[in-house]
């Protein structure tokens, strides 16, 4: 563990400089382990664990205002802003058609010959 986090300080000092503020999350994970026969070094157990990580927000919300609604009136609120676009779904379409490709060549081996065409990178940012 020492050397997963050896340098963590500096690593988020620099997140924090370069990405902005960062959200604290924390969930708590509570389980007991019950022996079936209990003795003085074998009893049952309350565990009480938590996990935590830390993550940025990819668009700025600061500016935004929480205290009250963009739109008074939900029948005023425009979809088609707010939807993905027609090349957007054909572009998610594509990408689940290589990726589906992808499983069917390698855990069919009747198909491993389709290989040569199978698209080994999907292009992105």
């Amino acid at each position: 563990m020492d050397d997963v986090g050896s340098d963590l300080k500096n690593e988020i000092k620099e997140l924090v400089g370069t990405e902005g503020k960062p959200r604290m999350v924390f969930d708590n994970f509570d389980f007991k382990i019950l022996a079936d026969i209990i003795l003085p070094n074998h009893r049952n157990s309350d565990m009480h664990w938590i996990a935590q990580f830390m993550t940025f927000d990819r668009f700025p919300s600061d500016h935004l205002d929480d205290t009250k609604p963009l739109v008074h009136d939900v029948k005023l609120f425009d979809n088609k802003e707010f939807l993905v676009t027609e090349t957007e779904i054909q572009n998610v379409r594509s990408n689940f058609v290589t990726l589906v490709m992808r499983i069917l060549v390698e855990f069919f081996s009747c198909m491993t010959h389709l290989k040569s065409v199978v698209v080994e990178h999907i292009p992105h940012r």
